[in-house]
């Protein structure tokens, strides 16, 4: 197996790819010249991305015996997964999600793994902004604590998993913008309000993938932010 991204092996898989960020994901990773295999509940939403680099397959990402076919011959796996909405009531797609990914994972021996959580995903808000406890929290707050179980999961239980967390913030449906991405590491915010507190998802997904060719970040979990100014 290829653990690494290269010139021999470029094929990856993208889930979450009819979402916002995953759009921009998948246009981006064509343009890089991958080889993008995206596992979708409905094609439909891709049908305006022809390309013969790209493979469209309607799955069921919470079966993992169905997903682990269709990551045979691939080198990593990159999730722009989530749930839209607001959520009253307690929820466990983030974690249930990621459970099934990694089972797959294993099965057709991949290890890199790129995924999408948030800013705040541990409850922490004696130190975070207050608009966190007024805005944020009330709005999203299930959202987050599946995220967090999410990234524990990760952290204590795939340890064979090369894996790297990005907590963003506010995603705008923005083109890039040509300014460096700021990394906090193991953190999940900036503490000291250097950053602008939101970002276009195109840089996010642009980050992703620089970062799938450099390996950085590997088992660890960083917050991305743009720079305020």
């Amino acid at each position: 197996m290829a653990t690494s991204i290269d010139d021999t092996n470029k094929k990856i898989v993208i889930v979450g790819a009819t979402g916002n960020t995953g759009l921009q994901l998948v246009e981006q990773a064509l343009a890089r010249n991958y080889k993008v295999t995206a596992l979708v509940r409905n094609s439909d939403k891709l049908a305006h991305l022809a390309h013969k680099n790209l493979e469209v397959i309607k799955c069921d990402l919470m079966n993992p015996l169905e997903l682990a076919k269709h990551l045979e011959g691939h080198v990593a796996v990159l999730s722009a997964l989530g749930q839209p909405g607001l959520q009253m009531s307690a929820m466990t797609f983030y974690e249930d999600s990621m459970k099934s990914i990694v089972t797959a994972m294993r099965n057709a021996n991949i290890k890199r793994l790129i995924c999408i959580t948030s800013f705040y995903t541990k409850y922490q808000p004696e130190i975070y902004p207050f608009k966190f406890r007024l805005i944020i929290r009330p709005m999203i707050g299930r959202h987050l604590d599946s995220m967090y179980i999410m990234e524990q999961y990760l952290e204590n239980e795939c340890q064979d998993i090369d894996y790297t967390i990005i907590r963003p913030p506010r995603l705008l449906d923005e083109h890039i913008i040509e300014k460096e991405v700021k990394v906090n590491e193991n953190d999940y915010f900036f503490p000291n309000q250097s950053t602008a507190n939101q970002i276009p998802r195109a840089n996010v997904a642009r980050f992703m993938l620089d970062i799938l060719k450099d390996e950085k970040y590997i088992r660890q979990a960083v917050a991305i932010d743009m720079s305020s100014g």
